[in-house]
């Protein structure tokens, strides 16, 4: 599916992850991954209604059983997390309010698409207070004697440019100039806390002072690239000594999927060429914030452990007091094996997230347009190009155009 999606074939993408509900690989409790997929694919085959309908779905999935994980008590102990239902990341969570903004855009709903754009930075902000509320409450229902601690973790990323960039030109198309200078101000704020995250690309760009003069544009052209971070296996194994059972510990870690483009422009009718700036790394916002969530997956992860390994100690002083020691070192044995294979780190995530976004704003008069998208290397080397065109049939009102490379 992904191998599709990236080759810009959406039609197939969308086939085979249907397909795959279809046939169970993604089951109930996979629900948030699918209507993720589905609401990409949507989005970028132009289907924005339909794209929205999915990511408010997985937005709706991603509450009802985040609530539920703060209700499961014990239950959330014993169980892999596999078994589990999904209900997201924190920047999976985020970003698809990204792509629900646009989509409202591209419909004309300005008063939903800056609610969307809202959304963004708000989730970022509640992120550490949500995931601390789940710690207290697996805390309160870890009946172990260990002492583990129950904490979220913290994020130095509580803001989006990209956020406060759609809201601010909403405010401005809206005719709410002071909100769109306050969005603006707050715009440079988040870059700079953005570009404290490793090997930050993340300059503020002197077109963004754009955003509080609505004169000066009436195009907001977006354009995607590279793949967001994939998820691998990151667990523990602590061997058996002695007479301490052994124990594995299985947590997923996030692995970052480098992009080859590093410059990205829009050629307008042969004649305009307009740099896109990056505003946003979505793939690093994702490693940082992953890090709010990942204590809780490692302290739920230890409890599992330390009670299955409870209950490998029992069925061997079972198996030892009815066949003698060589079946309780047999029985053991198996019973070690079935541990370990049934600790499994929870690898799902949203495959076809990307991993940056640039962006510029520019205005031009009614009348049709050709547009490409050209997505540059390092070495100046063009590594694609994507043409679109665009009807003005207004030059005041705001036309969203869309682009993504996935490389």
């Amino acid at each position: 599916m992904r191998t599709h999606f990236n080759a810009g074939n959406y039609e197939r993408a969308e086939f085979i992850a249907d397909s795959l509900k279809d046939n169970e690989i993604y089951q109930d409790k996979d629900r948030v991954i699918y209507a993720l997929e589905m609401g990409t694919i949507d989005f970028f085959q132009g289907d924005h209604e339909e794209s929205v309908e999915a990511f408010s779905n997985a937005e709706e999935y991603m509450d009802q059983f985040f609530t539920k994980s703060m209700k499961m008590g014990l239950k959330a102990f014993l169980l892999n997390d596999n078994e589990l239902a999904y209900n997201g990341e924190v920047y999976e969570d985020v970003y698809l309010n990204s792509f629900k903004s646009l989509s409202y855009l591209e419909m004309g709903e300005y008063e939903s698409a800056l609610i969307e754009a809202r959304r963004i930075v708000h989730k970022l902000e509640q992120a550490e207070s949500k995931y601390g509320d789940l710690a207290t409450s697996m805390s309160k229902a870890d009946t172990t004697s260990k002492e583990i601690e129950w904490k979220a973790g913290t994020s130095q990323i509580h803001d989006s440019p990209f956020g406060r960039y759609l809201s601010g030109i909403l405010y401005a198309k809206s005719d709410k100039p002071d909100d769109a200078r306050i969005e603006l101000e707050k715009l440079k704020g988040a870059i700079k806390n953005h570009q404290m995250l490793p090997d930050s690309r993340v300059q503020f760009d002197s077109t963004f002072n754009k955003i509080d003069d609505p004169s000066q544009y009436n195009m907001v052209f977006t354009a995607f690239c590279g793949n967001g971070p994939k998820k691998v296996d990151n667990s523990l194994v602590i061997p058996s000594v002695g007479d301490q059972t052994g124990l594995k510990i299985a947590i997923p870690k996030l692995d970052m999927q480098p992009s080859q483009v590093t410059n990205v422009e829009v050629v307008i009718n042969d004649t305009t060429s307009l740099s896109l700036p990056m505003i946003e790394e979505m793939d690093k916002v994702a490693r940082e914030t992953f890090k709010i969530k990942k204590p809780i997956i490692v302290a739920r992860a230890t409890v599992r452990g330390i009670l299955k390994s409870v209950g490998e100690d029992a069925v061997s002083d079972a198996a030892e007091e009815e066949g003698g020691e060589l079946l309780a070192d047999a029985v053991g044995l198996l019973a070690g094996q079935v541990r370990e294979a049934s600790e499994q780190a929870d690898l799902r995530g949203w495959q076809t997230m990307p991993g940056k976004v640039h962006t510029t704003l520019f205005k031009l008069p009614p009348g049709k347009h050709q547009v490409a998208f050209n997505y540059y290397a390092t070495s100046g080397e063009l590594l694609f190009s994507e043409k679109k065109t665009v009807t003005l049939s207004d030059g005041e009102r705001l036309e969203p155009v869309t682009s993504i490379y996935s490389n």
